[in-house]
């Protein structure tokens, strides 16, 4: 964090991590999306193999895998394709900034959704057939995964009603917390824009 906000002063460190982990899940999450969507396949991302290298802004620049992985099998049910990335990635990464600075699991998933939702919405919008898209927003759908574990991801965007245009908007459930730092405007999907008197 020092490194992406070298001249940090008393700045919220949590959201700090917030803005940081979504440059993470921004250069992460697309491809490896597109890898399993498109080309049926499924990338090693375990956090024991997988090597980030960090650019000069201290951000997540590239994602170094140890092969190209394997072709996907996946099961009757529409989250078993994604257990891995689930399980080998983002539970730990996810945990493990958690457990260091404090910030809920509950932001830190919400941000992962934010491009999950923007790249299913990206390849729909392509004109893509729905058979390779449709799979990707099951990971925002299903509550659950086949094992009955619970899907941290859904139910992470819902429609409420914005109160100062008296229209329904598609929001995330839960805030990234950028509005702590300063200058930093809310996100164009931030719940805090259904509040009286909030605007980006």
């Amino acid at each position: 964090l020092h490194q992406f906000r070298p001249d940090l002063k008393g700045e919220d460190e949590r959201a700090l991590l917030s803005i940081w982990s979504k440059y993470y899940f921004l250069r992460l999450l697309p491809p490896v999306l597109a890898a399993n969507l498109i080309l049926q396949r499924e990338l090693p991302l375990s956090v024991e193999v997988l090597a980030v290298e960090v650019d000069a802004q201290g951000l997540p620049g590239v994602f170094v895998l140890p092969d190209d992985g394997q072709q996907l099998v996946a099961t009757a049910h529409p989250l078993s394709r994604f257990e891995g990335i689930m399980r080998d990635n983002l539970q730990p990464v996810i945990t493990a900034w958690q457990q260091a600075l404090g910030l809920s699991t509950r932001v830190l998933w919400s941000n992962a959704s934010r491009y999950i939702h923007w790249f299913t919405g990206e390849l729909k919008g392509a004109g893509l057939p729905e058979v390779l898209w449709a799979p990707g927003r099951a990971l925002l759908d299903q509550p659950s995964f086949e094992n009955g574990d619970r899907n941290p991801l859904f139910g992470a965007y819902q429609d409420r009603m914005n109160a100062n245009t008296g229209t329904v908007m598609t929001v995330r459930r839960t805030c990234c917390i950028r509005f702590r730092l300063p200058e930093a405007a809310l996100c164009e999907d931030c719940p805090r824009l259904c509040r009286k008197g909030m605007a980006a």
